[in-house]
């Protein structure tokens, strides 16, 4: 039997026995939780304002559905889901029930429009369905933005949020008031969709902040449950803009074959020496995500257009580049494209973007070409990549996870309900039996040992050597959840090279088990892998059996 079809058993039959017992919230709680095990994973995207997460949405998803580089955004969620057709439903504050509406309507719904001012400050949230191939595996939710969960006064609402610039603060202030929002409430709404989400993409821009540092290390010593090396990708985003260098840079870098993720991933190694962000993220991945965008969007007649530019000498186009605006509106003897076609150019792609495409058509890129490494040389290719890596592989335990700790906070909700309202004997005797189902689930089924044990190593908790820390990514399924992938076999192997396998792994963490020098959470560890590697050789004797006994 499955982790989710186990869990999904269980949680399905406490549901029954809540109801039954006279605690039908606890009883609806448990059901969700239940239904969810089945359904795509939510993965919510995270970080203060104008840290790029709807241009991420865009890129991940390969299309520009959200809108970006506005600074009308009217702070709402919005979650996407996977649909045969375009949908969007728009769920209202109070019990006003939700609604669908034409998906056209989504841009006005998500940038302010004086003439929906009425309707915008009645929004909760905004569901679209996208026939989208991402959306298959994944829900992706676009929150708003993130501040200090310690700070409640928000007298600077735009600085609470993440926004420095002081024209950008006060047009954010002036859409804060329009709508009838506060910071803090735009906040609390994020951190109701992380609390919801079964994985988190948390972004930081160009160098990580004291605000984004707080917020981020704030954030995870509040939800320590919730943001966890399995449960959470850092993203450094808008690393185009370390293009073109600076002229004082150590080696003085040539800016025609400069690559700016490669500052991103300096930044984010000085990232993860901070212990809250290391043990807080499985990895932090540096990204262009207008330039991957971009790479995916671009039209035949933009190409045209890059196609000219290409025939400017490099080092011009670059001195041109240096400066956006007046490459964007000022007429240039060595440039024959007009301004409002390179304006556009560079809204497409970012002024890096620009160069990068121009080095790779002087290379011989067609169309084709130019959208593939585009991609890969933004970093969404590789963000997309390990997504659906680890998210994907992850997904049962990962969804197993957010079902039980949604499942055990309403059992000690409903317990703390009891104990102020006295609400009967049989309603706590119903509660304690669930409750006491629930440890016993957690203590007997193998998923949430290994959760605990991948969480742990995410954090750095055991002493393992970097082999081992490797090998228990393989066999509790990083790299594929087949047998042959969590031993690293090739498929096609035979029965006795996975029996060998399994012995001699079974007998080396058998030792680790036995070793009287460990620590016991690193003993505790060893002996869910052991278990883990039991679990595989049963599956192994039962082929075997399936293959070259009688069935009877």
């Amino acid at each position: 039997m499955s982790v989710r079809t186990g869990a999904r058993e269980t949680l399905g039959t406490l549901a029954r026995t809540a109801a039954e017992g006279g605690a039908s919230e606890l009883g609806a709680t448990l059901d969700t939780a239940a239904g969810r095990l089945g359904e795509p994973m939510r993965l919510a995207v995270a970080g203060q304002l104008k840290r790029g997460k709807s241009t991420l949405v865009n890129a991940l998803l390969g299309e520009e559905i959200v809108a970006v580089g506005q600074l009308e955004t009217t702070f709402n969620v919005t979650e996407f889901h996977h649909a045969r057709q375009p949908r969007l439903t728009v769920h209202y504050k109070g019990d006003r029930p939700p609604r669908d509406v034409s998906p056209q309507e989504l841009a006005r719904l998500t940038v302010r429009d004086a003439e929906s001012l009425d309707t915008l400050r009645g929004i909760r949230k905004l569901e679209a369905g996208q026939p989208n191939e991402l959306l298959r595996s994944f829900r992706l939710v676009d929150t708003p933005g993130l501040a200090s969960v310690h700070r409640t006064d928000a007298a600077n609402a735009a600085a609470f949020l993440g926004i420095q610039d002081p024209a950008a603060q006060a047009e954010s202030e002036a859409v804060l008031d329009a709508i009838g929002r506060d910071a803090q409430e735009v906040h609390d709404d994020s951190v109701a969709e992380l609390d919801r989400a079964d994985a988190v993409l948390f972004l930081f821009t160009r160098a990580l902040g004291r605000a984004d540092i707080q917020v981020v290390e704030e954030f995870v010593g509040v939800h320590q449950s919730a943001v966890n090396g399995l449960r959470a990708f850092g993203v450094l985003t808008r690393c185009d803009q370390f293009w073109p260098p600076s002229a004082d840079l150590p080696g003085n870098p040539d800016p025609l074959d400069y690559d700016p993720l490669d500052a991103g991933r300096e930044i984010v190694a000085g990232y993860l020496e901070r212990p809250a962000l290391r043990g807080a993220f499985h990895t932090v991945l540096p990204v262009a995500g207008l330039t991957g965008l971009g790479a995916q969007t671009l039209t035949d007649d933009e190409h045209v257009s890059l196609v000219k530019l290409a025939d400017t000498d490099g080092r011009v186009l670059v001195n041109r580049l240096r400066n956006e605006r007046r490459f964007a509106q000022q007429s240039y003897e060595d440039l024959t494209v007009p301004p409002q076609e390179r304006a556009a150019l560079l809204r497409r792609l970012g002024a890096w973007g620009v160069h990068r495409a121009c080095v790779l058509i002087r290379q011989g890129a067609t169309l084709t070409d130019l959208r593939g490494a585009l991609l890969v040389d933004s970093g969404v290719a590789a963000l997309r990549d390990l997504i659906v890596q680890h998210f994907g592989n992850r997904s049962a335990l990962i969804k197993l996870d957010s079902a039980l700790r949604q499942a055990t906070t309403s059992v000690h909700a409903s317990r703390a309900l009891h104990r102020e309202r006295n609400r009967g004997s049989a309603f706590g005797r119903t509660v304690d039996e669930v409750g006491a189902a629930l440890e016993r689930f957690r203590l007997t089924d193998p998923g949430p040992a290994e959760i605990a044990l991948l969480t742990g190593l995410y954090r750095g908790d055991f002493d393992f050597t970097p082999a081992e820390s490797e090998e228990v990514l393989l066999v509790t399924g990083e790299r594929g959840r087949s047998a042959a992938a969590r031993l690293a076999l090739p498929a096609d192997a035979s029965l006795s090279v996975f029996r060998s396998v399994l012995a001699e792994r079974r007998a080396a963490w058998r030792v680790r088990v036995d070793d009287p020098f460990h620590a016991p959470a690193t003993v505790l560890a060893a002996r869910t892998v052991l278990r883990t590697y039991d679990r595989i050789a049963e599956r192994v004797a039962s082929a075997e059996r399936l293959l070259f006994h009688d069935a009877d």
